[in-house]
């Protein structure tokens, strides 16, 4: 058995977070999960690059899940995924890695809450007790930006940024980078905030309505103190690339 598993998708924060448990002395198994999502093949392609700092993923095909639930999706977030992603990580490993980061944990989905960890955790260790003495579920960037662990790749794991750029983390099935959704517009400020403008987007992640959004909501946020959204460290991050790009911003 190995000593830890890594539900792998392919996208930034998981090839990030395969590096990190190397650095840190593990020695991971990668899980992807097929659930026949619109995205998938762009995910399916990024695992498969071959180089050092990506690697070998088993795929666990449950590509007929999607379309049974999709009537249910809001903004392309599957019912449950993280719960069903810990059980299957458990089969592998006492240890199980999900990529959830600061201010993840203050999302509707929940399943990237502090409870969700703690709770998934004493769910498996009662169920895998057979198995092994402890599961833990957690998430090794839970205190860290996306903006931080691209830092950390960069100087610290030495990831080059090549690599990092080559990841898939977009929800369109049909963009390899739409610049229009969630995870376009967060990965393109999180680059910013290192110094990168990152090239290759369908649009302008700057004039997207989510950065817009952004743009109105995170300055009210902080100055009515309100943290309920938005963490104090992910302000600060978005208003100093406010300030860094302020001309490119503004001409959006």
């Amino acid at each position: 058995m190995t000593d830890l598993s890594i539900m792998y998708s392919g996208g930034l924060d998981s090839l990030i977070m395969y590096n990190y448990a190397r650095y840190h002395g593990f020695d991971p198994i990668c899980l992807y999960v097929d659930f026949g999502h619109p995205y998938a093949d762009k995910e399916l392609k990024s695992i498969k690059k071959n180089n050092k700092w990506t690697p070998e993923v088993e795929v666990i095909k449950l590509d007929s899940l999607y379309k049974l639930v999709e009537s249910r999706l809001s903004n392309q977030i599957i019912p449950s995924r993280n719960l069903l992603l810990s059980t299957i990580g458990a089969m592998f490993s006492p240890r199980v890695w999900i990529g959830a980061l600061d201010g993840e944990q203050l999302g509707k989905e929940h399943d990237k809450s502090e409870r969700f960890f703690e709770d998934s955790t004493k769910l498996l260790t009662f169920t895998n007790e057979f198995f092994q003495q402890e599961t833990i579920i957690e998430a090794p960037f839970a205190n860290m930006s996306k903006s931080e662990t691209i830092k950390w790749a960069l100087n610290v794991g030495k990831v080059p940024l090549d690599v990092l750029l080559e990841t898939s983390s977009c929800y369109s099935g049909t963009d390899e980078k739409c610049g229009k959704c969630l995870t376009c517009i967060k990965r393109y400020i999180a680059f910013l905030s290192n110094g990168i403008i990152e090239p290759g987007y369908k649009t302008d992640p700057l004039k997207s309505e989510y950065f817009k959004e952004l743009n109105r909501e995170i300055p009210l946020a902080l100055k009515n103190r309100d943290f309920s959204r938005f963490t104090p460290k992910r302000i600060k991050e978005f208003l100093d690339v406010k300030e860094m790009y302020g001309d490119l911003i503004d001409s959006n």
